[in-house]
């Protein structure tokens, strides 16, 4: 199979400081901590494999990854530095909602050249409407004070921000918020029906679907305005990704976009128990008879990690979401920029791995692809 794995999602914990509205990942209250001895297998594996990539990021994510502990995290510090025989490029990420941050941290993430997202949606307003603590008390306070402490320690995160349907209604706002307080990348996640979350505000029946897209649509298009102003001063993913995937279809008609999630094993996530799913991170933790609960082996088993990364699990998985990208590629004129992405919103939002449309490939890549293209011909024909 060759060099595959490309990102390995480490979840410590499920435990989260938090109960946002929105939040995909079960068990948030259970303080269950992954073992040092699954720790070490998961690092050591991951390294000794042939089938992990020669450039290769490890990202703590799911509940709230600091809830571990810094003593966990220099572990796992000393783990990749132990077990890094092959001598990989291994690049440490944290997902984090911000709140736990102080100066362990900040001394943590400096030591190891890590890189830091920040879950925040925005202003205030926004953003305390969802994501709120377990006593219902907003958190944005308690995120921007960690944010500060990063910057005074000229640590630089990315944002990371959720768009409800109330969300839509102010990009500029948004957009400001970001700017304002010196962000230099952001990258918008639209509300999801996903694993633990349910429902969404960007659900709905068809004529509120019309309704929520053209909403989308003047988002996109008042943020893609905003933001080409001056392009320097923020990189929005969404904008970033798609204009080069617009570049390597100019320089090669035939290009298409091939995402991590839907090769076999180029994501593999490892839970605080060491169960390893592959695809989509979300799929995690979530519940299927048919795809054993996504589970496709343990990490704690004997054996290398290439022997257990084989077998009817995996080929089960794949097989499906394999016919999920051949079936958007005969459906939808929108393939080539998008390659059929977002196999845990077609489970979870849809009910099956082999289904197309779901409400983040309609908003994040059709209407923001038409956005794009109409603004990058308008200003061709000006």
């Amino acid at each position: 199979m060759g060099s595959v794995i490309r990102q390995v999602i480490l979840q410590p914990t499920s435990l989260c400081n938090m109960n946002c509205s929105y939040c995909y990942v079960p068990h948030r209250r259970d303080g269950f901590i992954m073992s040092p001895t699954t720790l070490e297998a998961s690092i050591k594996k991951v390294l000794h494999s042939p089938l992990t990539h020669p450039d290769v990021q490890f990202i703590w994510h799911a509940g709230e990854p600091l809830t571990a502990g810094v003593e966990h995290f220099e572990e796992a510090m000393r783990l990749i530095s132990l077990h890094n025989i092959r001598n990989l490029n291994v690049e440490r990420s944290v997902q984090t909602n911000g709140t736990l941050i102080d100066e362990r941290w900040c001394d943590l993430f400096t030591k190891y050249d890590m890189t830091i997202g920040i879950s925040v949606d925005g202003p205030q307003f926004l953003h305390d409407a969802n994501r709120v603590n377990w006593s219902g008390k907003g958190s944005h306070r308690a995120v921007m004070r960690g944010y500060r402490k990063l910057k005074e320690r000229d640590i630089r995160p990315g944002a990371l921000c959720v768009l409800t349907r109330t969300s839509l209604q102010h990009p500029d706002e948004i957009f400001d918020f970001f700017i304002d307080n010196g962000f230099q990348s952001v990258g918008f996640n639209v509300e999801e029906i996903e694993n633990s979350n349910t429902v969404s505000s960007l659900s709905g029946e068809k004529s509120e679907i019309d309704r929520i897209a053209a909403e989308y649509r003047a988002f996109a298009a008042r943020i893609f305005d905003r933001w080409r102003e001056d392009p320097a001063a923020i990189e929005i993913r969404e904008i970033a990704d798609f204009l080069a995937v617009i570049k390597s279809k100019i320089a090669d008609p035939d290009y298409q976009r091939i995402p991590y999630e839907t090769q076999p094993l180029a994501i593999i996530t490892i839970q605080k128990n060491g169960d390893i799913s592959t695809s989509s991170p979300e799929l995690a933790g979530g519940k299927s008879e048919e795809f054993n609960d996504f589970v496709i082996a343990n990490i704690n088993s004997p054996g290398s990690l290439d022997s257990l990364l084989s077998g009817p699990a995996l080929d089960r998985i794949s097989e499906e979401i394999s016919h999920g990208v051949v079936a958007c590629a005969e459906k939808c004129t929108y393939f080539d920029i998008c390659g059929g992405s977002y196999t845990s919103n077609k489970f979870f939002e849809n009910g099956s791995l082999r289904s197309t449309e779901t409400t983040s490939c309609r908003l994040h890549r059709q209407i923001l692809g038409d956005v794009i293209i109409s603004k990058l011909k308008g200003s061709a024909g000006a």
